[in-house]
């Protein structure tokens, strides 16, 4: 039997903070652009090399659409050959960043531009200019980081470890009428695992953290200082801890998941910036906890990748619909995506249907990372380790995309925000159940596909 190749890896990281105001993403009751920063944002790079290579990146952001997300992966391609199933793109999902986008029109997800100044009524207001100009800014510097790491690969060990944080909390809470609300849900099923991946050298030093929880990063509110919320403080706690490691946080299934901290009896507050702080820092804790005492297993690093990319299917919502949410809605935001949606079906430019990446990796024979475009709920999380059990498996949402919320059949049923909330996208309406079966069917039959006999 031939010897398994050794296991080299590199991590980098840069500060990606604009450095002008820009209009954040995130929150529909925001107004103005950015008021000075709290936290530096990142872009943070892990090269892994064994029988082939992997890149990981996580960015600082509320996401991306295709047009970005191709648009890197193209790039990257080109200059070093790493296929679309061999990157991922995670985005930390931060309400307090902007959301990125690429040259390619026809992949836009649109309605949104770093430059404006309020919520636009129509796609044709947007100019793109400056986006574009962030986004060769954001390729230039994820190829020249690419390029030091494969420059500067180390040889060393993968460790995965895992435990349990009361981190997050649901927010939706079913009342007596079967309704969904916005409020804390202590009781809710949901994935409670904290995954780390460790990268020690071969003197066993750390050199790489990534930490995987599912948690919406908006312990605080629509304030006006950019930041990546609780990963920001997690990530520099870590690393202030293992000062030669490089900490990144892999954003979880996290769609309907809010931080602990900021549940307030029967709702939730916006944590000031010392109370965002604490609670970044229990999450730090829990991982230095699992660091110091937790059981690692090392990972073989015998490395196998497929992407799926099916299509997931709206309901056929008639216009009509929405003209009350456009005329009455109190919100800003929600009355014009209302007449965007409105618009859009008239002139035959929505989107009844929406393309959705699922990436599969095996790492080694016992541990599976599934990653996920959009949105994901915690209930897919606990389905998907179902489904691969007994391996051990790190489950992401916001990777590759950020496009909507990816409810299960169950949320589709309830309702609730996550559900109803695809206007605000250029969808023509909710999900259809369906979805959920797609989406377990794909990461079945993609595991099976990895789990044949390597014809190498």
């Amino acid at each position: 039997m031939a010897k398994a190749a050794a296991m080299r890896f590199c991590c980098a990281s840069e500060v990606i903070t604009p450095d002008h105001p820009v209009f954040m993403h995130g929150f529909g009751a925001r107004e103005q652009k950015s008021e000075g920063v709290h936290d530096d944002l990142y872009v943070k790079a892990v090269l892994l090399e064994a029988n082939k290579q992997l890149l990981i990146l996580t960015i600082d952001a509320l996401g991306a659409d295709r047009s970005f997300v191709d648009g890197i992966k193209d790039a990257l391609l080109e200059a070093f050959g790493l296929g679309h199933d061999e990157v991922l793109i995670n985005f930390s999902h931060t309400h307090h960043s902007v959301f990125f986008t690429g040259l390619d029109a026809g992949k836009r997800r649109g309605a949104y531009s770093i430059a404006q100044d309020r919520w636009p009524e129509s796609e044709a207001e947007v100019d793109y200019t400056a986006d574009e100009e962030l986004f060769r800014s954001m390729r230039d510097t994820i190829i020249r980081m690419t390029n030091y790491c494969r420059s500067n690969l180390i040889e060393g060990e993968l460790f995965v470890g895992r435990s349990i944080s009361d981190f997050a909390v649901s927010r939706r809470k079913p009342d007596s009428d079967g309704k969904i609300e916005w409020r804390p849900y202590h009781e809710a099923e949901i994935d409670k695992e904290l995954l780390v991946l460790k990268l020690t050298d071969l003197s066993g030093t750390v050199k790489g953290i990534l930490y995987n929880y599912g948690c919406h990063t908006t312990a605080m509110g629509a304030q006006l200082k950019l930041s990546n919320d609780f990963a920001g403080t997690t990530s520099r706690v870590l690393e202030e801890a293992y000062p030669e490691a490089t900490a990144l946080f892999l954003q979880g299934c996290a769609g309907e998941l809010k931080p602990l901290r900021s549940a307030d009896g029967d709702r939730f507050k916006a944590l000031s910036y010392e109370e965002m702080e604490e609670a970044g820092t229990d999450l730090a804790n829990d991982v230095l906890r699992l660091l110091a005492d937790g059981a690692f297993e090392k990972i073989q690093c015998e490395f196998r990748t497929v992407l799926a990319d099916p299509l997931l299917y709206t309901e056929q919502t008639p216009a009509a619909f929405y003209e009350s949410i456009a005329s009455e809605s109190t919100s800003l935001f929600y009355r014009n995506a209302a007449k965007r949606t409105i618009e859009a079906i008239q002139d035959g430019s929505i989107k009844d249907r929406l393309p959705h990446y699922i990436c599969l990796w095996h790492l080694d024979a016992n541990t599976r990372l599934v990653a996920m475009e959009g949105e994901v709920s915690t209930e897919y999380s606990l389905l998907i380790k179902k489904l691969l059990r007994p391996h051990t498996t790190l489950t992401l949402g916001y990777t590759n995309g950020v496009y909507c919320y990816i409810p299960t059949r169950k949320m589709i049923r309830e309702g609730g925000y996550e559900a109803s909330c695809n206007f605000f996208f250029n969808l023509r309406g909710p999900w259809v159940p369906e979805i959920e079966d797609i989406i377990i069917g794909q990461i079945a039959k993609a595991e099976m596909t990895l789990s044949q006999p390597s014809m190498a």
